[in-house]
C-alpha cells in the first residue's frame, strides 16, 4: 500500500486516555441524579454538542448542565467534575509523535471543548517542558471550527485548509460513527481500540511503509 502523506489523529482515548464514567460519578456528587442517570442524559441529549461545537460559551454550557442535570455546582467544582474524565497521556506517546513528525504531516482533529483544551495543552511531557500539541502541523479543535465529528464538513475543511485529498491521508479514531463518516469521503480510515492505541497505530502503519 502507498504510504500516506498526512495522518490525522483523534485525541481522547487515541493518544489521550479518557474516562468517561469519572466525570458521570463526579457530577452526581453534586446532583440528585445518581451516575447512571446522568450518562444517560447527557448522552441521549446530546448535551455535550453545543458547547464542543462553540454554540455555547464556558458559563452557558455550565448552566445548561446544571439545569438539565440538576447540579448545585460552583464553577469550580463544574470544571474539576467535568474535567474527570482526563487521564495521563501514554507513556512515551511524546517520543512517538516525534518520530512520526519526520515522515507525515501530522493533523490533530478533536471534539472537544474550551475547559478540557485548557487543562490538556499545559501538560508538559517533551524533554523541555513542551506539550504534544506542539508536535503537530495542525490543531484542530471542534470549539473552534463550529462543527464536530462525524459530520463530514468537519474532515473537507479540514483536507481543503491543509491541501490533502482524502486518498492521502490516514485517520485514527475510536469512535465508529466517526470511523464510517470519514470512510464515506474517501478517507483511509481505522477505528482504535483504547486498550492498544498507539501500537495498534503504529502496527497499521507498519502496513503502510513496509
Amino acid at each position: 500500500m502507498r504510504a500516506p502523506k498526512a495522518i490525522i489523529f483523534d485525541l481522547g482515548n487515541v493518544l489521550l486516555p479518557i474516562d468517561l464514567n469519572l466525570t458521570y460519578a463526579s457530577f452526581a456528587k453534586f446532583s440528585s441524579f445518581n451516575a447512571a442517570l446522568i450518562s444517560s442524559t447527557i448522552i441521549d441529549n446530546e448535551l455535550w454538542v453545543p458547547y464542543e461545537s462553540g454554540q455555547q460559551s464556558e458559563a452557558e454550557f455550565r448552566d445548561y448542565l446544571r439545569s438539565h442535570l440538576d447540579l448545585h455546582i460552583s464553577d469550580v467544582e463544574f470544571d474539576e467534575a467535568f474535567s474527570a474524565l482526563l487521564l495521563d497521556f501514554h507513556p512515551g506517546v511524546y517520543e512517538w509523535i516525534a518520530s512520526l513528525g519526520a515522515r507525515f504531516h501530522l493533523i490533530l482533529l478533536s471534539n472537544t471543548s474550551s475547559i478540557h483544551a485548557e487543562r490538556f495543552t499545559k501538560v508538559p511531557l517533551g524533554p523541555a517542558g513542551q506539550n504534544l500539541f506542539s508536535l503537530f502541523d495542525h490543531v484542530y479543535y471542534s470549539f473552534e471550527m463550529g462543527l464536530v465529528k462525524p459530520d463530514p464538513a468537519i474532515y473537507h475543511q479540514v483536507l481543503t485548509e491543509q491541501g490533502f485529498s482524502p486518498e492521502e491521508v490516514l485517520f485514527f479514531d475510536d469512535n465508529v460513527a466517526n470511523i464510517i463518516s470519514a470512510k464515506s469521503i474517501g478517507i483511509d480510515a481505522y477505528l482504535i481500540d483504547p486498550s492498544r492505541n498507539h501500537l495498534q497505530i503504529q502496527d497499521i502503519l507498519d502496513t503502510y511503509v513496509s
